[in-house]
């Protein structure tokens, strides 16, 4: 049976930081966190929109990159959960000044500032991709194939060298989806005009997490009763293809859509038009040939039963509820 660090009735004495908590994640996790009892703070930045946290919540004012904003937001807390951070960047060097050296300094901040426990939202693209026979699993050697992936798994090793005594835990979820983002909505707005894209076959296995399931993983991550230096796959548990995906977002519209394949010899030269197009509008390509590398790969899977074993963590979305959520809530912001 798993246990959890703290009881809940002793959760409110509890002061929590997060960073990256204006993003999707954060937002979900934010508010999660307080409904559970936890006094929260938040790392924003100056031009951060605050409109969708809980109300009351602490705001400090800084960033990754601004130690003594970092030493003033760790101040009297009991935990942090880092989710800040960049996925799209232009080159390597970008990526690991925010997600290697942010989280070292933020690491550093808790250390000196007694944190007693840190937990890290990393990503299963430090690990890398698996097999479509058999599932990644931590003990597995780190294999990265990207700049994102790479600048992740070294923003983990700045946690495991920082950290000294203070305790922590990574947790590395796949792609997430949710209300409040936008990586998804490509297939939507496709789908919503009768077209469904295809990479390829459209069979390569991969999997997924709601970003609520995510905020409750990160929650219980941060509370597990389980050893320092953990390190989790969290995800909704089932295996998943483009073809799969597709159907989930034609059931929550109501529609049907064709099928398009993008043959894969051809995909390398759309990424290379739309990253010339986007660096010369002086933007960071949402389809770059680093995200096709891992579009590519024979299988994103990865095994959470070591997660779910130390927490008792039950997702509550599978892929056509976790759709059909994410859908209302763009039709409810005017989005489709």
């Amino acid at each position: 049976m798993f246990k959890t660090f703290e009881s809940a009735k002793d959760s409110s004495s509890q002061r929590i930081l997060i960073t990256g908590a204006t993003g999707f994640v954060g937002v979900h996790t934010a508010w999660e966190l307080v409904e559970r009892g936890y006094r929260l703070r938040c790392l924003v930045r100056k031009t951060s929109d605050i409109s969708r946290l809980p109300p009351d919540v602490e705001l400090i004012t800084g960033h990754l990159l601004d130690f003594p904003s970092l030493q003033e937001a760790v101040k009297d807390c009991w935990g942090v959960i880092h989710i800040g951070g960049i996925v799209r960047a232009r080159d390597l060097r970008e990526f690991y000044r925010v997600n290697r050296d942010g989280t070292a300094n933020l690491v550093r901040a808790a250390r000196e500032g007694s944190v007693r426990r840190f937990l890290l939202c990393s990503s299963q693209a430090a690990g890398g991709p698996s097999t479509p026979e058999r599932k990644r699993k931590v003990s597995d050697p780190d294999a990265p194939v990207t700049d994102y992936g790479r600048s992740k798994l070294a923003g983990e090793r700045a946690l495991r060298e920082g950290a000294g005594d203070m305790w922590w835990a990574v947790i590395r979820p796949p792609a997430v989806y949710g209300p409040w983002d936008y990586a998804f909505l490509t297939v939507v707005y496709w789908v919503k005009h009768h077209i469904k894209l295809k990479l390829g076959d459209g069979e390569m296995p991969f999997m997924l997490i709601h970003s609520a399931d995510l905020a409750r993983a990160l929650t219980l991550g941060l509370a597990a009763d389980a050893p320092s230096s953990s390190i989790w796959y969290a995800t909704d548990g089932a295996e998943h293809t483009q073809i799969e995906l597709s159907r989930a977002v034609e059931e929550a519209l109501g529609k049907r859509a064709v099928w398009i394949t993008i043959p894969v010899f051809v995909a390398p030269l759309v990424a290379s038009l739309i990253e010339f197009i986007s660096n010369l509008r002086g933007k960071t390509a949402l389809l770059s040939r680093q995200k096709l590398l891992e579009l590519t790969q024979p299988a994103w899977t990865c095994d959470d039963q070591p997660f779910r074993a130390a927490t008792g963590f039950i997702p509550q979305f599978d892929l056509f509820s976790g759709m059909k959520n994410t859908v209302e809530w763009y039709k409810e912001q005017g989005i489709i």
